[in-house]
């Protein structure tokens, strides 16, 4: 990154950053939440303290921040040097990578799936980067989607998900917003849509406009429809059923 990059981002990242010093809650790409004190900038760079056992050079950390006027923000650092500073504490130099605006979006159509995927870890409050979790993509719009997994996400985590709908592979990058309970042991993690090609975005929105409207969203209750699905995929594969031939799992 050349160095008028870096300090334009660093001039975005101090707008809507509260007035140093400040503390702030980071996910770590290497798993966890942190508390970040930040206490100055010195040759384009964010100084500050944090856990030490988990800083390192070279490390990606992921802020979000609210700002009054300007909104939801999301500021990615990157551990440029991280120094002793006592047992607990790393002094770490940051240099600002990203300043994302989050816009709020308005509910868009959604229509009820059905594809079985690995979602990979992006930021996560208790699993590392690229860690992968078998999961039930189980709706989608335009602006969202909501899957099914064994494991208990927090809000803020963050997954990139590649699968095919219908005849076109989709690659998108999401945050979980709310974890709910869901049958069978299960949690439903319902995720706002951070990143998708303009391309892909269309392509779900059609699909959402076009699918017939079979009753309320409580009333199709896709968490229990994944979950049979996937207990019908463990029979099948212990040769307890058959699999029925002509049936397409992607759109329900």
């Amino acid at each position: 990154m050349s160095q008028s990059s870096r300090a334009e981002l660093l001039t975005l990242a101090l707008g809507v950053l509260p007035a140093l010093p400040t503390t702030v809650d980071v996910l770590s790409e290497g798993g966890g939440c942190h508390v970040l004190r930040l206490s100055q900038v010195e040759d384009d760079l964010l100084h500050g303290y944090s856990t030490r056992s988990a800083m390192r050079a070279g490390l990606h950390l992921l802020a979000r921040v609210y700002d009054d006027r300007r909104g939801r923000y999301e500021i990615e650092f990157e551990v440029d040097e991280s120094f002793f500073h006592s047992g607990q504490e790393a002094l770490v130099h940051l240099a600002v990578v990203g300043v994302r605006h989050r816009k709020a979006r308005r509910a868009a159509p959604r229509v009820g799936v059905s594809v079985q995927l690995a979602a990979r870890v992006r930021y996560g409050h208790s699993m590392p980067r690229d860690t992968e979790l078998v999961v039930r993509l189980i709706d989608i719009s335009a602006t969202g989607l909501a899957f099914v997994t064994e494991r208990e996400l927090s809000p803020g985590d963050m997954f990139m998900l590649a699968f095919r709908l219908g005849d076109r592979d989709l690659r998108v990058e999401s945050r979980v917003v709310r974890v709910d309970p869901a049958p069978y042991g299960r949690y439903r993690a319902g995720c706002e849509i951070v990143e998708i090609s303009d391309g892909d975005r269309r392509a779900i929105a059609a699909l959402a406009d076009q699918s017939e409207e079979r009753g309320s969203q409580d009333e199709r209750r896709p968490d229990v429809v994944a979950a049979l699905a996937d207990a019908r995929e463990a029979r099948i594969r212990r040769g307890e059923l058959d699999e029925a031939p002509g049936k397409n799992p992607a759109v329900g």
